[in-house]
């Protein structure tokens, strides 16, 4: 088998320096038309292909991205990897991605692992207060870093991508109120890996706003630990009649739970999504839900990642989508 021809033996070929066949074949400037056309028919005909790694080597990066998840199992960020990719594909650019599953340590060494590739950038959503991030700081120092769905207040200077969390809370409370709800719980992450502490923020705001009692619901977003948790606080004497989840596919879970429990979504519990998933409007009752375009973040998250000049946050408008699920209070 032939070995496969590289850099030198191109610039042989063409009857140039390895120096202008690298400037040629790196669209650089320096070559004249007619000796650049040259090289490239050489190599085409060689069936020359860059070397990626020397190639990194050279530029200090590639030209793939690195994408960190928290909870793959979120139906959610799989619109977002797509809207991602197709941004990605434009650019001829490759996307790396990493579930940490709400996992510090697996977090950083996703961070480690793709510091070493050489990325070119990095979009995470964290886990908690964005310790990751500051990994990806000290190891690569000026490459871009976004973080999408959270707040990471302790992390100035990072560009964000999110939905308008804040229009999202208001939306719900504001629906549920109008219809006579007064205890209505709202699910979150556990303290030490919570990273969207503005919907919380928000939430609070809108039960002092209604003069509703503040009842949070913490639980790890996984969907055994949600359908245990709302099946428990269902069974007790101090069942909420609302729900409101951080997304369709912890509400699904509370669909199972509330099931489980003998009470009836849409009758006896209210429950409020956030995503807009294509099986919400499937469920026994269909979901209210909020909805935004979950593809539009993942090629802002990209155009960011990819160092896109002058671009800053990017906050995804909300809308309310009301069907069954929620009903006026008994």
């Amino acid at each position: 088998m032939n070995p496969q021809p590289g850099l030198r033996d191109v610039a042989k070929a063409a009857e140039v320096s390895v120096a202008l066949a690298s400037l040629a074949l790196n669209d650089k400037p320096g070559v004249s038309a007619v000796t650049r056309q040259r090289i490239l028919e050489v190599a085409d005909r060689l069936g020359y292909q860059a070397n990626p790694a020397a190639r990194a080597l050279r530029l200090g990066r590639t030209d793939g991205y690195g994408l960190i998840l928290r909870n793959l199992q979120n139906p959610f960020f799989l619109d977002v990897i797509t809207g991602l990719h197709e941004a990605a594909a434009d650019r001829g650019a490759t996307v790396l991605i990493s579930d940490a599953d709400y996992s510090h340590t697996r977090e950083l060494e996703a961070v480690d692992h793709l510091a070493a590739q050489r990325v070119g950038g990095l979009a995470i959503a964290p886990v908690g207060p964005g310790d990751a991030v500051a990994r990806w700081r000290q190891l690569c120092p000026g490459k871009p870093v976004v973080v999408l769905n959270a707040v990471s207040p302790d992390l100035p200077g990072v560009v964000r991508v999110a939905p308008d969390n804040h229009a999202a809370v208001e939306h719900a409370m504001r629906h549920l109120a109008d219809l006579g709800h007064r205890d209505i719980a709202f699910l979150t992450a556990p303290a030490e890996v919570m990273a969207d502490h503005d919907r919380l923020d928000a939430y609070r705001v809108e039960c002092d706003r209604l003069g509703l009692a503040y009842r949070p619901v913490e639980t790890a977003l996984a969907f055994d630990a949600v359908f245990s948790v709302i099946g428990e606080l269902l069974r007790s004497s101090t069942a909420p009649t609302a729900v409101i989840t951080n997304s369709d596919f912890t509400a699904h879970a509370v669909y199972s739970a509330a099931r489980d429990a003998g009470v009836e979504v849409g009758v006896g519990l209210s429950v409020v999504g956030h995503d807009d998933l294509p099986t919400s409007a499937l469920l026994d009752p269909p979901l209210t839900t909020l909805s935004l375009d979950r593809r539009a973040l993942g090629r802002a998250v990209f155009d960011r990642m990819s160092g896109g000049p002058g671009l800053g946050d990017h906050i995804e408008p909300v809308r309310l989508v009301v069907r069954s699920s929620t009903a006026p209070i008994r």
